[in-house]
């Protein structure tokens, strides 16, 4: 469990790298800062790729996007993101990505800005290349996010005093980051350098695992697992969410200890992991019709195959009614399950934080799914 130990160490060090202890959020917030993997991109992955080769990734084609946007636009679901509902439910604009509005100046992000890479993992990217183990999809780690993250305060605020006043009325959204690191290297692990940088942002929100032993890929993967390893009730490997399971109990304790040494730090922890599980507990509660199958993929028990990715041919369209799967793709999850997320996560954020003024959950319903 080396490696699970190792990650939420960097993500506890991220938070210690941005954060003074000292102030509190008053009212509505004014700008929204995002890290994270292809969970919560919303079109770095695409701008990097545009700058390093001519060859664009598969999310950024159609069927991706159609829910919503009707395009692709470089997330990684057929519309709108968690990260996407949190911002449109704070009353505040979509993030843009980081990379994808650089030409536009640092105005562009004064209400927020994205961070998150498709593929991004927690540990750094020379970690795996010592041992071997290629990342296929991006070298990009938090650390580089973090990096890329005091860059842009560089540009936005010209004191140290302008940084305290513009974090301490954003909220950081951390995550979910970490799934690429089991996916690449299931047992590796590295304990990396705290960084202690003390910047000024005092309200977190760090998800914490989904149950990736429902996941289309991980079925996939170990299709033909012996009967036992799955639950019987939910379809899923019952190892593989016992692993997540184990990651968000570390993850929580540690969040306790800094909210022990620090009070005056707002730190919410999303509970992805059960409120996902009850999708698959009570799927039509919430609309659900399949609950292991992609929506957009090809072949097997679990509508995926990882030669064949949604959006490059001949994988071009997706099912009927997207919002009547779980998941999108095989790995990522339909718009319809990221509403629902978003929707419980919003409420625990506003239960934590009663000072936040009922305006900024405008427009969204926080129904109580738990």
């Amino acid at each position: 469990m080396f490696l699970v130990e190792t990650r939420y160490v960097i993500i506890i060090s991220f938070i210690f790298s941005i954060t003074i202890f000292s102030s509190h959020v008053n009212g509505c917030f004014t700008s929204i800062f995002s890290f994270g993997d292809s969970l919560a991109d919303t079109g770095n992955a695409v701008q990097l790729a545009l700058s390093e080769s001519d060859k664009l990734p598969h999310f950024d084609f159609p069927p991706y996007g159609h829910t919503f946007f009707h395009h692709p636009t470089g997330r990684c679901s057929d519309g709108r993101l968690v990260i996407d509902f949190i911002a449109e439910g704070l009353g505040l604009p979509f993030l843009p990505p980081y990379f994808g509005g650089k030409n536009g100046g640092a105005e562009n992000f004064e209400k927020g800005v994205n961070f998150a890479v498709v593929g991004a993992t927690a540990l750094n990217y020379a970690f795996f290349k010592e041992r071997g183990i290629i990342n296929p999809f991006t070298n990009v780690s938090l650390g580089v996010e973090l990096g890329f993250f005091k860059d842009l305060l560089a540009s936005l605020r010209s004191s140290s005093s302008d940084c305290n006043e513009l974090l301490r009325n954003s909220l950081i959204v951390m995550g979910e980051i970490g799934g690429n690191d089991y996916n690449h290297a299931f047992l590796e692990g590295k304990k990396a350098e705290e960084e202690l940088i003390k910047l000024g942002a005092v309200t977190f929100l760090v998800p914490g695992n989904l149950p990736i032993g429902c996941s289309p890929v991980q079925l996939t993967h170990f299709w033909g697992s012996d009967k036992a390893d799955y639950d019987p009730l939910t379809g899923c490997i019952t190892w593989l969410n016992q692993f997540s399971e184990y990651h968000n109990e570390m993850l929580q304790k540690e969040l306790d200890q800094i909210r022990k040494l620090h009070p005056h730090v707002n730190i919410i922890y999303a509970d992805y992991y059960n409120i996902a599980m009850r999708f698959y507990l009570s799927p039509s509660q919430f609309g659900f019709k399949e609950t292991l199958k992609a929506c957009c993929g090809r072949g097997g028990p679990y509508n995926y195959n990882s030669s064949m990715s949604c959006g490059y041919p001949p994988v071009k369209t997706s099912c009927n009614d997207p919002s009547s799967y779980v998941s999108w793709d095989g790995i990522h999850y339909t718009e319809a399950t990221y509403r629902w997320l978003s929707k419980v996560v919003l409420e625990q954020l506003y239960n934590h934080l009663p000072s936040i003024n009922n305006l900024c959950l405008s427009r969204i319903e926080t129904k109580n799914i738990i």
